[in-house]
């Protein structure tokens, strides 16, 4: 793909009379990631195929003689499963930085921070046990500039966002109206982490989270403790989970809990709890079938949970 993208970028330039570096690259790339489920949620039992975020993107990379590097992407989530009309293709990461000695800075649509350090955790991420159902803080926001450290003293990195707020008329109009911190340390197997969000998912809204995660062999083992504040009350959220690859299979476990659905901070918290057990098969480098259980429960006692088989397919 590289090197087809480098002889199409010269075509382009030979035809345009523009300069095209040799280390210049541009990968199209996507994942088409769907489930056949039975959901049971309060009173409504149904069958469904669902798209769990399945996309398509391209991002590159030039590299300049200075020793700078600017890299870029652009991603759409599309929905292969469903007629949705306007909803069938939604923006995802759209960013453009710039990479050196010194770390990188950029500027667009991202991930927060802390939802990135979530990913340490997060065995499900995208289905119905995505952390996002049960914790705040998995937020994707616009108007973000963003800049990662390099990593230092054997394992240390720090990453920092912040967001405009383009709201004049509710004073949301500064230069950083809400950011995203995470402090980390990685090596040896060992990953300890703590983030700080603020007014990230509402004004007046704080979360701080930690995570820890470690790996031997085959085993990795995660745990979460968050809280998080609205400025009249607070409440705690707890995770672990546990993942064990055997050959071309992989056995996962996953618990969350939480009392942050009662603060009303974010409308996709709707769980207080989700107990999630799920197996991975590798068919090909690029492709997986899969099975899960989700058993969890709304903050009025509700039952929520989904029995699911799944195919997941990268190119």
């Amino acid at each position: 793909m590289k090197t087809k993208s480098v002889i199409a970028l010269s075509l382009a330039a030979a035809l345009t009379g523009a300069s095209v570096q040799a280390d210049d690259s541009l990968t199209l790339y996507g994942k088409i990631f769907l489930t056949y489920q039975f959901s049971e949620e309060g009173d409504d039992d149904f069958t469904e195929v669902k798209s769990n975020a399945s996309r398509i993107g391209m991002k590159g990379k030039s590299k300049f003689e200075n020793g700078l590097e600017a890299f870029y992407k652009l991603e759409w989530q599309v929905d292969v499963a469903d007629n949705s009309g306007s909803d069938n293709i939604k923006s995802r990461d759209q960013y453009v930085g710039l990479r050196g000695s010194m770390g990188n800075i950029l500027f667009g649509r991202k991930d927060v921070p802390m939802k990135i350090m979530g990913k340490k955790l997060d065995l499900f991420n995208d289905l119905e046990s995505d952390l996002k159902n049960t914790l705040n803080g998995e937020t994707r926001k616009s108007n973000l500039v963003q800049y990662d450290s390099p990593t230092f003293g054997g394992g240390f990195k720090f990453i920092a966002a912040v967001v405009s707020g383009e709201d004049p008329a509710n004073n949301n109009d500064g230069p950083a109206d809400a950011s995203s911190i995470v402090f980390s340390y990685e090596n040896n197997g060992w990953f300890f982490g703590v983030s700080q969000n603020q007014d990230i998912d509402a004004e007046g809204e704080d979360t701080t989270r930690f995570v820890t995660q470690y790996k031997i062999n085959d085993y990795q083992i995660a745990l979460l403790a968050q809280q998080t504040d609205n400025g009249i009350d607070s409440e705690d959220g707890f995770g672990a989970s546990f993942q064990y690859t055997s050959g071309d299979n992989k056995y996962k476990f996953q618990h969350i809990s939480s009392d942050i659905n009662l603060l009303g901070v974010n409308s996709k918290v709707k769980l207080s709890q989700q107990t999630t057990f799920g197996v991975d098969h590798k068919l090909a480098d690029k492709t997986k079938i899969f099975a899960f259980y989700a058993a969890g429960e709304t903050a009025t006692g509700e039952d929520n949970n989904h029995l699911a088989i799944g195919i997941e397919h990268k190119f």
